[in-house]
């Protein structure tokens, strides 16, 4: 009776109900309370995953995944709605959710195809620029600024991701630190794009007229300014999300992983090794295009300071703290590191300590994340019985003799 009651549906929506309540409780709390069930979660985590229960998890989720989509979209829904007057725990839930949109796109050459990148918070500049130029000096809206973001954070990843084809390891991260150092000096230059000022009253974004930055009173309740451009940026989220356990799952995401692997056997497997390496950096800049967008929209102000090198080292603090080429896991770490670093804004000035330190920590600790990637379930995927076929065609011998 009790493993049927773990392997059902009433198990996944049980589970979900104690993720949310768990991550309402570390959004809301103080930062003392809020650090001290970070920390107690973190370790539930290792400990279960040490007898492989996340794995379980995991399979339960993918068995029913209805389930978990449905209860997850409710979640998702009433979250936004509890936070009604708190205007700075809204600012911090956005935060993080925007955060995982980019740290998904630095997981395409982190995390799957093992290509340290240190500039993903250029793409995210490149993202947020195009709608500051488009909305403040063409007069654009700034969903045209945003199209035209993700697409030229994309170009820019196929652009930069030429030369370092021929380079990896050490070569590659200073490559791309190079990059970041001088697109942050590039930007503080250009009168056009403002110079080290940047550039402030940002249009923000708007649908049919309604602002998606305003304070609504739905059924007596007056919710938070940040409100509706949250559900906006986890109905992005979840999309993004999407596309990359679609990817994960694909003949591509087995590529990425082969390379990562040995791109001399994967080149002889007849993997376009080139090709591959920079798909994933194309649609890792378009990722992280898009959450600087989305930044650019939450801020209404855009400059050097917010896509410098440190913000490129947050990402990535938050890609390997969660757990590389692990979907989930990278959100997960998105979320716990944008909550440590907003709960400790009164000691601004050792963030970098921070982030130093939880590296070290983690690659000597816990290489592979709160949650490391896992082997992929095709099974569970398709609904469909391993080695179906050849239990059939070895039937069909036995019956021939």
């Amino acid at each position: 009776m009790k493993a049927k009651f773990f392997d059902s549906p009433i198990a996944v929506i049980l589970i979900s109900i104690v993720i949310g309540a768990l991550v309402f409780s570390v959004v809301m709390a103080e930062y003392v309370l809020s650090l001290a069930i970070l920390a107690l979660v973190i370790v539930a985590i290792l400990i279960l995953d040490r007898y492989k229960v996340v794995n379980q998890i995991f399979d339960l989720f993918i068995k029913y995944k209805k389930t978990a989509i449905i209860t997850g979209i409710i979640l998702a829904l009433a979250f936004p709605a509890s936070l009604t007057t708190n205007i700075y725990i809204a600012h911090i839930a956005t935060l993080a959710v925007i955060y995982g949109i980019a740290c998904l796109g630095l997981n395409f050459q982190m995390g799957s195809t093992d290509m340290t990148n240190f500039a993903p918070a250029a793409f995210m500049g490149i993202g947020a620029y195009s709608v500051g130029i488009c909305t403040i000096r063409l007069g654009l809206s700034p969903w045209v600024g945003m199209v035209l973001g993700v697409f030229a954070a994309g170009l820019f990843g196929f652009i930069i991701g030429l030369p370092t084809l021929k380079t990896k390891g050490y070569y590659l991260s200073l490559v791309t630190m190079a990059i970041q150092l001088a697109f942050t000096e590039l930007v503080r230059i250009i009168p056009y794009v403002g110079g080290s000022d940047g550039m402030p009253n940002v249009t923000k974004y708007s649908i049919f007229g309604f602002s998606l930055y305003q304070r609504y009173t739905v059924g007596g309740i007056r919710f938070a300014p940040q409100i509706p451009y949250l559900y906006l940026c986890i109905l992005f989220l979840v999309l993004c999300t999407y596309i990359a356990m679609r990817i994960y799952y694909s003949r591509t995401g087995l590529s990425l992983n082969t390379i990562a692997q040995d791109d001399i056997a994967a080149n002889c497997l007849g993997i376009n090794v080139s090709r591959q390496k920079l798909f994933s950096f194309v649609i890792g800049g378009m990722f992280c295009g898009l959450a600087g967008a989305l930044f650019v929209g939450l801020e209404g102000y855009v400059g050097p300071d917010s896509y410098d090198f440190s913000k490129s080292l947050m990402l990535i603090c938050m890609v390997i703290l969660g757990g590389m080429d692990n979907s989930i896991g990278v959100v997960v770490g998105a979320f716990v590191l944008a909550i440590v670093s907003e709960k400790l804004r009164d000691f601004a000035d050792f963030q970098q300590l921070v982030y130093g330190a939880i590296l070290v920590i983690m690659l000597i600790v816990r290489p592979n994340g709160i949650i490391p990637k896992r082997v992929r379930n095709y099974c569970g995927i398709t609904r469909r019985q391993p080695l179906a076929k050849e239990l059939i065609a070895a039937q069909a011998r036995e019956n021939e003799l």
